[in-house]
């Protein structure tokens, strides 16, 4: 078996094809933002991505390598030999998964040696390495099968990858299949994990075994039990897999808050997940903004806390693609929270507009001190006619005039009436 294995791994095409898949997991781990570089979730996440586009590389690449034996005349030769069918079958296709397995390693690996300088203690997530690892091997074994049963040299592999691409882009993120992102609040759930890897090794068990009923013959297979059994008996745990990856919980569940969060010495502090330490520095500096505020006018709250930790695992800010502006609406929002009188239902829907449009400016003023520059282009949104252009400007302008500015604004939400 071994013999069989090495030879299907030297004679394999996919010896040639090899730079091309870790060029295509390489372009996608890179090619999109960077943030998750010493972030070890989000590496995690990251170096699974690449799964959904060389994984139907693989696929079309599975279904050509597997269409050889039409080609080359194998499919009689296999109906007439003793040798038992799943043999050859499992030593092509581990082949094939050999290549799939060697270019995601190297996705893997890079992803893991670019974040350890910033990343701190801990390693990669096994859970996310196995997820893309479960997708790899889905699409090989899918286009291994493809193979096995069209005699189409060209239009198989190329319908088999196109096929496979859309089906995972459509579905394959609602069905827990990869994930985008992995922040350090979520983690993969172990049932959630094993149901999907379930579901790819019966398509490679089925990718093997069926292949027989072509080879061998239908008659011989129906009269073979054995093999019968073994069908079907593969045939229920992709049915069961699917069943617990539809109906299901999440694939990404909550994490626990962490007992020791990694938190700044000064006041105000801000504490973050351990595993965004990266990030500790500048949120401390906007906390620094934050709390240069006169004391007179706003009250900051003694700590800014990162979503998952603290009293209300709701509450805090979150990092989205490492942008610091994603963290600055919660602080802000902490300080104006903190400052203005508790809200009330205002006595008429003008003075609530009034109110809204007077919190949402002041909170955009805010967010622009806390990072020293104005909201990003790709940052929109807001009440009708507010000019965020002008109100990030306003922090280059003499302290004396951003107090009147936010002054005037404050009053507007204090003296709001509330309703009867």
């Amino acid at each position: 078996m071994m013999r069989m294995y090495w030879t299907e791994v030297r004679r394999s095409p996919l010896r040639w094809l090899l730079p091309v898949l870790v060029c295509i997991d390489l372009a996608v781990l890179f090619g999109r933002n960077t943030y998750w570089i010493g972030v070890w979730p989000q590496a995690s996440a990251a170096a699974q991505i690449p799964a959904l586009f060389f994984g139907p590389a693989l696929a079309a690449a599975a279904t050509w390598t597997a269409g050889r034996a039409h080609r080359r005349g194998f499919a009689e030769q296999l109906q007439v030999s003793a040798l038992p069918t799943w043999r050859p079958e499992a030593a092509l296709l581990a082949s094939t998964l050999t290549y799939g397995f060697l270019a995601y390693g190297v996705g893997v690996v890079t992803a893991a040696v670019v974040s350890l300088p910033e990343a701190g203690p801990g390693f990669l997530w096994p859970g996310y390495v196995l997820l893309g690892l479960g997708t790899v091997v889905g699409c090989a074994a899918t286009g291994h099968a493809v193979g096995r049963w069209s005699h189409s040299t060209f239009m198989a592999p190329v319908c088999c990858g196109v096929v496979t691409f859309v089906l995972l882009g459509l579905f394959g993120q609602s069905l827990g299949f990869f994930v985008l992102s992995g922040h350090p609040q979520v983690e993969v759930a172990s049932s959630a994990l094993a149901a999907r890897l379930a579901l790819a090794l019966a398509i490679m068990i089925l990718a093997v075994l069926i292949p027989m009923a072509a080879t061998k013959g239908m008659g011989r297979w129906r009269s073979g039990r054995m093999h019968r059994l073994a069908v079907l008996g593969v045939l229920a745990v992709p049915v069961a897999a699917f069943y617990e990856i539809t109906l299901g919980g999440s694939l990404q569940v909550e994490r626990a808050a962490h007992a020791a969060p990694l938190c700044s010495e000064e006041t105000p502090k801000v504490c973050v997940w351990p595993e965004d330490r990266k990030y500790l520095p500048e949120l401390e500096q906007m906390a620094k903004r934050l709390g240069r505020l006169p004391a007179d006018m706003f009250t900051v709250p003694p700590a800014f806390m990162e979503a998952g930790l603290g009293e209300d695992k709701y509450a805090g800010f979150q990092i989205i693609e490492g942008s610091m502006w994603s963290a600055s609406p919660s602080m802000a929002g902490a300080v104006l929270q903190h400052t203005v009188k508790p809200y009330c239902p205002a006595a008429d829907q003008a003075a609530e507009e009034r109110r809204m449009r007077a919190a949402f400016e002041l909170t955009t003023w805010l967010e622009a001190r806390a990072n020293d520059a104005g909201q990003p282009a790709d940052v929109g949104g807001g009440p009708p006619g507010v000019d965020l252009r002008e109100i990030g400007e306003l922090i280059t302008k003499p302290e004396q005039s951003q107090m009147q500015w936010a002054r005037q604004r404050l009053d507007v939400i204090n003296e709001t009436p509330c309703g009867g």
